[in-house]
């Protein structure tokens, strides 16, 4: 599809589910149409340029995301390494800018506990029920 021109989106549209992260979970969906043959370029605008040129056209009002731009949604990883080099650089980021707050490698570090903290809550309450 992507050789014939089709624009690809990555992600997925679940709702929350406990254990399934937001954007955590988006590492595995980057790797599939690696793995098929698409190029980290490609991959990255699956997951950045494309979807944002889609809600731009598709949802009236929606801020632009996406792109590095004036008056985008400043949404973006710092990472070690260039992704179009490895894509795998991006599960270990240095930082995240999500909505304009900066969020250090430790902040995102105990993000993950808190999540993983109330993902067991949740499965231990479910078992407490008759």
């Amino acid at each position: 599809m992507a050789d014939a021109g089709v624009k690809l989106i990555t992600g997925t549209d679940a709702p929350p589910i406990p254990g399934l992260v937001p954007g955590y979970c988006l590492h595995d969906d980057l790797a599939a149409p690696e793995n098929a043959g698409l190029s980290r370029y490609q991959v990255l605008s699956s997951a950045t340029r494309v979807p944002g040129e889609f809600i731009s056209r598709t949802v009236p009002g929606a801020t632009r995301f996406g792109t590095v731009t004036v008056g985008g949604r400043a949404d973006l990883i710092l990472s070690s390494d260039d992704p179009l080099n490895d894509l795998n650089t991006l599960r270990n980021p240095v930082g995240v800018m999500a909505q304009g707050k900066w969020y250090s490698r430790a902040e995102l570090e105990q993000l993950r506990t808190d999540v993983a903290n109330e993902y067991h809550s949740a499965c231990n309450s479910d078992e407490k029920q008759p």
